[in-house]
């Protein structure tokens, strides 16, 4: 099983190497791939000796989506009809 700390020794030269380094690819992929907010992402460092599995972060929070055209427009114009109904009002206020 591939974990923390796992090391391939260099130089990679075999078949039987490359094929450990694929592995190692692989399951980092997959680690990374099902990590939630919060948690430790991980990679394979390159070492004068060897690749080493070591931590690399947290997985970041997700970025809110930016709200859509129509999102916007709605927006404006619900703060329109607001600043309409207040100059209404204070036009009674002014004129009364």
């Amino acid at each position: 099983m591939i974990a923390l700390g796992h090391r391939i020794q260099k130089p990679v030269e075999t078949q039987e190497q490359c094929n450990a380094y694929a592995q190692a690819a692989t399951a980092v992929n997959d680690h990374n791939a099902g990590c939630r907010p919060g948690e430790t992402l991980w990679t394979i460092a390159d070492k004068s000796d060897c690749y080493e599995v070591v931590e690399d972060g947290l997985m970041p929070e997700p970025v809110p989506a930016a709200p859509t055209v129509a999102e916007q427009l709605a927006e404006m114009e619900r703060k329109n009809e607001m600043l309409t109904q207040c100059l209404m009002e204070m036009s009674e206020i002014v004129y009364a």
